[in-house]
């Protein structure tokens, strides 16, 4: 089972590092698999709001842009991303960024045309495959200029833990929380309050219990309403 560390941190934070959180939680039958950053390394990189798209005007398969990183003035990237419009919002390394992989971004020309940072597809900072063709588009809402790691909370780490069948009290966030909680000194925060379950409630599915002898009743839960258009983090 995989799980966000930020995540399992806002139900308690205990004074330890990833490793010691993982140690930890081996020591107390959760054994982890491995550590994961949920990005790889880069620097520098902001929401971009792209203004304007031109076509180059030597080159059929690349796009002059101006594009909004939340300074004095937008500045001119050479793009040949398909899916590059004016309006849309995208990650934008700025010159003097670093990507995954060592990779520089400086002031360059691409085929007799000035330009001053890259538009970046999801591989590109070190997601996960996205599958788009092109730039990893960001909503309409994202705020020009904020750094991506920050928007995308990519400052983050997932935790493999190895789960036996007899610790499904694990199998959730909560469970981990309490485990966690249970051998450190840690608080213990749940950000959510309980709800009050309804006694009956009225149920599309029908339920017919064909041993009534090997199983005198049942009990069972219908949780309905998710929004499937939700986003949810990309890893």
């Amino acid at each position: 089972m995989k799980f966000s560390e930020n995540w399992l941190r806002e139900w308690t934070n205990p004074q330890w590092d990833t490793n010691t959180l993982s140690e930890e939680l081996s020591l107390a039958g959760l054994e982890v698999d491995g550590v994961e950053p949920v990005a790889g390394e880069f620097t520098n990189v902001v929401v971009g709001h792209v203004l304007s798209v031109e076509k180059h005007p030597d080159a059929d398969k690349l796009n002059v842009t101006q594009v909004d990183v939340g300074e004095a003035e937008p500045v001119q990237i050479v793009c040949g991303a398909k899916n590059v419009v004016a309006g849309m919002k995208a990650c934008c390394a700025k010159v003097g960024a670093v990507l995954p992989g060592n990779f520089k971004i400086k002031k360059a020309k691409l085929r007799g045309v000035p330009s001053h940072g890259m538009l970046c597809g999801a591989t590109e900072i070190g997601l996960p495959d996205d599958g788009v063709d092109g730039l990893f588009v960001l909503p309409d809402d994202a705020p020009v200029g904020m750094d991506v790691r920050e928007y995308l909370d990519l400052n983050d780490k997932t935790i493999d833990v190895d789960l036996t069948p007899n610790r499904a009290d694990c199998f959730s966030i909560l469970g981990l929380a309490r485990d966690v909680f249970a051998i450190s000194d840690a608080d213990f925060t749940q950000p959510f309050k309980d709800k009050d379950m309804a006694g009956k409630a009225a149920c599309s599915q029908k339920i017919v219990v064909a041993e009534p002898q090997a199983c005198p009743k049942y009990l069972g839960c219908m949780v309905s309403g998710f929004d499937t258009n939700a986003k949810t983090p990309n890893w």
